[in-house]
């Protein structure tokens, strides 16, 4: 059984616990979505941003919430 400090917290999405932390490849800034070279919302987060959560680590795909949008948090 996983340990219950490395579960995401109650009423948060995956999108919101990969989002507390600066992508490294993109540059967005915690609490903003990631960012394609054009500069428009990327359709899932940058596999580098992700494997910053543990209990993520292992996931293929980590999508973008659909409510984040420019000048969104």
């Amino acid at each position: 059984m996983p340990d219950p400090q490395h579960l995401p917290q109650t009423g948060r999405s995956d999108g919101d616990d990969v989002e507390a932390h600066a992508c490294p490849k993109c540059e967005a800034q915690p609490g903003s979505p990631c960012r394609s070279r054009g500069g428009a919302v990327a359709s899932a987060h940058h596999t580098r941003r992700f494997t910053l959560v543990p209990w993520l680590k292992k996931a293929l795909r980590v999508p973008t919430p659909a409510d984040r949008g420019p000048g969104r948090p």
